[in-house]
């Protein structure tokens, strides 16, 4: 019984901060259709941020660190990607590959190369069901976890989400109707930015902190979008937990090293025989059992 327990609390504990990796690339990648290969850096500078602040309130820091997440993504798709649009996915995808190794080479001339740790502002562990765990981990994954509900929300139930996902859709159409598509695209990739930086800062106190922990952070990223359809929010957070589940599943029956060299084969897998992500439909089974029979021509 203790060690499942202990397998749930671990698979809830990466599902937490899985869910906003995904769902921050799902809304930048899946909705805005722009391949953000710096997704991990942007998560290394949420945990560099809670670094640098150390003597700061934590949840001052958490907010800082959105905010400087928000001016992040504002500066990026205002200077770089609004300029490539246009010339398709391939100019985004080495525009952001640019971003990334900027990010990686200035954390690098800043921080140093050895890894920084950051203190967890709540110690000691809880038990559950019998198990001892840490407290802040458990605290960070009902953060984390708020936080995807909320963005859900934004996105599908306010006015805001209609005009980002009516931009995405059609810009022209959206523009006839009034709606900037320019203001909405940066408000996009400047709020899915805000979302890795918040996971990368909420995280750091379990991360030992380095200007290379970003590239572990992506393929996770991806492979919970590509399992959940790209511009399916929902479906990228289902896809979050399936590779919470799967992580968890390699790394108690494998080293490290070999589990992540697993999950990277699958992952290269998954997009050479599904580019575009897998696609979920009904049984066709199911489908013809739930349509209701039609009486045969000229029974009463």
């Amino acid at each position: 019984m203790a060690d499942l327990v202990s397998f749930a609390l671990a698979v809830a504990s990466l599902f937490g901060f899985y869910a906003l990796l995904a769902l921050s690339l799902g809304i930048i990648f899946g909705q805005l259709g722009v391949v953000n290969v710096a997704h991990g850096e942007f998560v290394m500078v949420g945990a560099f941020t809670m670094y640098a602040l150390d003597g700061v309130p934590f949840l001052l820091r958490l907010a800082v660190a959105v905010g400087i997440g928000l001016v992040l993504g504002v500066v990026t798709e205002r200077l770089v990607l609004s300029r490539l649009y246009a010339r398709g996915f391939l100019a985004t995808l080495l525009a952001m590959w640019g971003v990334a190794i900027v990010l990686r080479q200035g954390a690098d001339a800043i921080f140093g190369s050895t890894p920084a740790s950051v203190p967890a502002p709540i110690e000691g562990t809880v038990h559950v069901l019998g198990v001892a765990y840490p407290a802040y981990r458990l605290v960070a994954t009902a953060g984390c976890l708020v936080v995807v509900g909320v963005m859900l929300l934004v996105v599908y139930r306010t006015s805001f989400g209609l005009k980002v996902r009516a931009t995405v859709d059609n810009r022209e159409m959206a523009s006839l109707l009034g709606i900037p598509p320019a203001v909405m695209m940066t408000g996009g990739f400047a709020i899915g930015t805000a979302i890795a930086v918040l996971a990368g800062a909420i995280q750091s106190p379990t991360l030992g902190v380095t200007p290379q922990i970003g590239a572990a952070m992506l393929a996770p990223a991806f492979f919970a979008v590509l399992i959940g359809r790209p511009g399916s929010l929902p479906g990228s957070i289902l896809g979050a937990f399936v590779v919470a589940l799967l992580s968890t599943l390699l790394r108690n029956n494998l080293t490290e090293t070999v589990a992540q060299f697993v999950l990277f084969a699958l992952l290269i897998a998954l997009i050479a025989l599904r580019p575009n992500g897998l696609t979920w439909r009904r049984p066709a089974w199911l489908t013809r059992s739930s349509t209701p029979a039609t009486a045969p021509a000229g029974a009463r």
